[in-house]
């Protein structure tokens, strides 16, 4: 019996609109009505992740930021961080904050955005969880090095070649690691830091053991937490590599695929 679902967020319960199915809200109250606790896994900043998580009626913590954050759904706050150094931080950013591309830079609770990133995402994002978590800086390198603020995650998503650019300045740098959720994207996390850290993390502290968590993802992200669960799932439209690490490949993320891996194990 699983006691722990761990759910990724975009691609998974999320459609390709960034809605949520109303049958996945009944499979995770179905499997919180069975004991299981359900947690949300994502690469997301806290403040919209809890929003999500609490349309979803998940359990009380998630893991936020990729995995660089455990986090409490009802203050939308982090209880635990991990982060790379201050000036490391600050040099990734130099290498895309003036590129055309659009950036995030998770700095414990809250998201910095330069201007052109936040023209951009403002159309885009629907959550007030976003709104409340972002600050808007032209020179976030800058406010790193003055407060020396230790950074969780810095996300871009542009145009591949210019992003192949950013990638050759930023892995010179020591103690990172790059991951993707697209091939448009990358994401620079500390060192060792990913979702299976945070949810070994997480799991240890509820007494739940790895064999008794099912975990369902889509994406290069998802890829650490997937490998550490007893019952990997992948969906339907995730990537194909990612498949590889699945016990059970279940539907798209528009086709109720996360209700049916729920309904499939529980």
């Amino acid at each position: 019996m699983y006691r722990l679902i761990a759910l990724d967020l975009d691609g998974t319960v999320l459609t390709s609109d960034v809605d949520i199915l109303p049958s996945t809200v009944e499979a995770v109250a179905y499997a919180r009505s069975k004991g299981v606790k359900v947690i949300v896994c994502t690469g997301r900043i806290v403040g919209e992740a809890a929003v999500f998580s609490k349309e979803i009626g998940a359990s009380s913590l998630l893991i936020s930021a990729g995995g660089a954050a455990i986090s409490d759904v009802r203050n939308a706050r982090n209880v635990k961080e991990w982060a790379m150094p201050w000036d490391i931080g600050a040099r990734v950013v130099e290498a895309v904050q003036n590129r055309p591309v659009t950036v995030m830079i998770y700095v414990g609770d809250r998201l910095y955005l330069n201007p052109y990133s936040d023209e951009i995402l403002c159309n885009t994002k629907r959550t007030e969880g976003f709104w409340a978590s972002k600050v808007v800086l032209p020179d976030v390198a800058a406010a790193i090095r003055e407060h020396r603020f230790p950074v969780s995650k810095v996300f871009a998503r542009g145009d591949q070649k210019i992003l192949a650019e950013a990638l050759s300045e930023i892995n010179q740098l020591p103690g990172i690691h790059i991951t993707r959720s697209a091939e448009n994207n990358f994401e620079v996390m500390p060192e060792g830091v990913n979702k299976g850290l945070a949810l070994r993390e997480l799991t240890h502290v509820m007494g739940i053991s790895m064999d008794e968590v099912m975990a369902i993802g889509d994406s290069d992200n998802d890829s650490d937490m997937l490998k550490i669960v007893g019952m990997p799932v992948v969906m339907g439209n995730g990537d194909e590599a990612v498949k590889q690490l699945a016990k059970y490949v279940t539907d798209t993320n528009d086709n109720d695929g996360v209700a049916k891996a729920i309904y499939e194990f529980i």
